[in-house]
């Protein structure tokens, strides 16, 4: 049976298809939150390495979001989505475009803790701001960068 739009805008299918279909969405799911997860760590403890040497909390932000983007793309491309060696390139750019928007929206937030809020902490300020620029990444890679 060929798959159609319910009332809400949400594609339905009917039987195995639509098990099937549920099932791949809940494992990329998880791949998605598990890549996420370790993204999050390299991010941070990077972070955390730079700013205890003595570097500049927005160059180290700039290295250590970058640390995190690699290993997204590398895990999120080949492991969670499973993309073919066709579409790279372009998609490489595109989630390149999107980290770098997320990249710069976290440094402003950063500057706001720090210079705003006067959050005094290296960790309390990147624990505010990460949740945040995770919601701005997860969107921009979900509608943009690993379309179908």
């Amino acid at each position: 049976m060929a798959a159609r739009l319910d009332i809400y805008g949400v594609l339905t299918m009917s039987g195995e298809k639509r098990k099937k279909e549920l099932k791949d969405g809940i494992v990329q799911l998880v791949k998605y939150n598990i890549v996420g997860v370790i993204n999050t760590l390299v991010d941070f403890l990077v972070y955390q390495l730079l700013t205890y040497l003595g570097m500049k909390y927005a160059i180290a932000q700039c290295i250590s979001y970058s640390c995190g983007i690699l290993n997204s793309y590398f895990f999120n491309s080949r492991w969670t989505f499973k993309r073919d060696s066709g579409r790279r390139k372009k998609e490489f750019i595109y989630f390149v475009a999107v980290n770098l928007l997320s990249m710069g929206l976290s440094v402003l937030l950063l500057k706001v803790c720090y210079d705003i809020l006067h959050i005094d902490s290296n960790l309390i300020s990147k624990a505010i701001v990460t949740p945040i620029v995770m919601l701005v990444n997860f969107f921009g890679s979900k509608l943009f960068v690993f379309k179908k």
